[in-house]
């Protein structure tokens, strides 16, 4: 079971850079890509997944591994890498994944605990 996320983080170089963040039950990260951005091609772009790998890096990750303190790019102290001549695009990144995993934590009640309730038959196609 997993939660899928649309959030905006509203710091990117050049404006919002919207994404899809998908958070399982036990609080791991499923995967990010990123549905709309501005970003300075051939510097900030790299965080789509057509132009480079970078995204990718956030699948497994969570609050535990890394560490809350390490939800940084390397320049700010963390592990996440920043792209040459571009540390604005991956720092809003890293930003709002990390906000969205303590949104899903705080809030797991609610999204991970109810009963599912069963399609009646009649339904079903």
């Amino acid at each position: 079971m997993a939660a899928l996320f649309i959030v905006t983080a509203p710091d990117g170089y050049s404006g919002s850079i919207r994404m899809a963040v998908g958070v399982r039950a036990n609080q791991s990260l499923a995967g990010v890509r990123v549905l709309a951005h501005k970003e300075t091609p051939g510097l900030g772009d790299k965080i789509d997944a057509d132009k480079s790998n970078w995204i990718q890096g956030f699948s497994g990750k969570s609050l535990q591994e890394p560490a809350p303190a390490a939800w940084a790019v390397r320049k700010d102290g963390g592990v996440f890498d920043q792209f040459t001549g571009a540390t604005i695009t991956p720092r809003a990144v890293v930003g709002a994944v990390k906000r969205t995993l303590l949104w899903s934590q705080q809030h797991f009640a609610t999204l991970f605990t109810q009963t599912a309730t069963p399609i009646p038959q009649e339904a079903k196609p």
